[in-house]
């Protein structure tokens, strides 16, 4: 099941809103008897980041290592810490820029923070989104897909 909203084109999402869908996914997994729930919570450090994030066990932080992504993703592990969450970093693309991901390694080393995984660059990923489906769906045997099933269990690990 998935409990979500449906915004339209330059329509804003607000921590109002992200609290009435968790409200409604809570209601979901009571009736299907399942105790997790996975929020897909927008980038930033806003009020529908800070509806996401409160109140959760674990975090994971997809950044890419870019300037903007290091700094976006020191926030964003921040606030998390603020809200007492166990944070979990992946690095999508992260052969784009070798020097950066190393930042970002070193970062989470230096702080004790559980990297998953890396994702790989791979142009199969847009084929994949041109063709309507997820990566894992279009390409099940890429690299890109085996290393998000790797992802998955590691956070599994973290429940």
């Amino acid at each position: 099941f998935m409990a979500h909203a449906l915004l339209s084109p330059g329509e804003s999402n607000s921590g109002k809103l992200v609290t009435l869908v968790r409200q409604n996914a809570r209601i979901l997994s009571e009736k299907e008897n399942s105790d997790l729930i996975i929020i897909d919570g927008p980038p930033g450090i806003g009020c529908p980041v800070i509806a996401s994030v409160s109140g959760v066990d674990v975090g994971l932080v997809v950044t890419e290592p870019t300037m903007s992504g290091i700094h976006d993703l020191k926030r964003a592990l921040q606030l998390i810490k603020h809200f007492n969450v166990t944070p979990l970093v992946c690095v999508n693309m992260y052969d784009i820029n070798k020097d950066n991901t190393d930042k970002i390694l070193g970062f989470c080393e230096e702080n004790s923070i559980k990297v998953v995984g890396r994702i790989p660059f791979n142009p199969k990923v847009t084929e994949a989104m041109v063709n309507g489906k997820t990566i894992v769906e279009y390409a099940p045997e890429s690299d890109v897909a085996k290393e998000i099933e790797n992802i998955w269990k590691s956070c599994e690990a973290s429940f």
